[in-house]
């Protein structure tokens, strides 16, 4: 959802499994949310300024609370940055696949490369129909 951000209050400095967090309440449209962040001075909700967010609501012991979070975009997973540095060692054992060949006496020398661009584009095209 999107909203203009009437207010932004510091709450409290608390630790978590993801180290020193800072809670902020933020008053938009009728509402109130805390907003849990990394800095002190965040500046994903601004007073003043509109912003995109998804609300969340949690029970707690002293009821439910109103828990908001920015959208985010572009982010990597772990999974995606593994993924991308596995297909980036393709090239290599294309190339050295290719060379074992002109060892082999399977091909020519002048044919390493494109045999080696081959060897690599079926790699990451399988790769592809994994994932999917």
């Amino acid at each position: 959802m999107k909203a203009l951000i009437k207010d932004v209050k510091f709450n409290k400095e608390y630790e978590s499994k993801f180290g020193t967090l800072y809670s902020l309440k933020v008053w938009y449209d009728d509402k109130m949310g805390f907003y849990s962040s990394k800095k002190k001075d965040q500046n994903k909700f601004i007073k003043g300024k509109e912003a995109e967010f998804t609300e969340e609501t949690r029970q707690t012991s002293q009821g439910e609370m109103l828990i908001i979070k920015p959208v985010t975009q572009n982010r990597n997973s772990n999974f995606g940055r593994a993924l991308k540095r596995e297909q980036s060692k393709y090239s290599g054992f294309a190339l050295a696949y290719a060379k074992d060949l002109v060892v082999a006496g399977k091909i020519e020398a002048k044919q390493m490369f494109p045999t080696a661009d081959k060897m690599f584009t079926w790699m990451f095209e399988k790769d592809k129909s994994i994932e999917a």
